[in-house]
């Protein structure tokens, strides 16, 4: 059986980007997590062991988004990604969304958005 454990349109705000004022002022980012566990043969005897909580994967990410201010999405979404992989052993890969609301740039838009996949095997 394969089980996929998703958070999306977690909103934090952070201190991100390639301009020094973004850095510095800040701005709003939205998450989206997609953690594809490891198989197992049933979920019958209803142990989150087998799982992960949502609550606790909303507040890794909000960690290591606040830990550091980065400066392309990029990196802080390999970050996410790493620091899930290694925090919960059940979880065999995982994608990894980030979009900055209302980028600093010449065109309107809603959101800039980067995803990030990566397995277990590639840490």
């Amino acid at each position: 059986m394969r089980t996929s454990i998703s958070i999306q349109g977690l909103q934090l705000f952070g201190h991100h980007g390639l301009y020094e004022e973004e850095r510095r002022l800040g701005q709003r980012f939205l998450f989206d997590v997609r953690c594809h566990l490891a198989e197992v043969r049933s979920h019958r005897d209803d142990r989150l062991e087998r799982s992960i909580g949502y609550d606790r994967l909303a507040d890794d990410v909000a960690r290591i988004s606040g830990a550091r201010k980065f400066q392309t999405v990029e990196a802080l979404a390999e970050d996410i990604a790493r620091g899930l992989l290694g925090a919960y052993p059940p979880i065999a890969s995982v994608e990894v969304g980030v979009s900055k609301a209302c980028p600093p740039m010449a065109h309107v838009l809603q959101a800039a958005r980067v995803e990030i996949a990566m397995s277990r095997d590639e840490l």
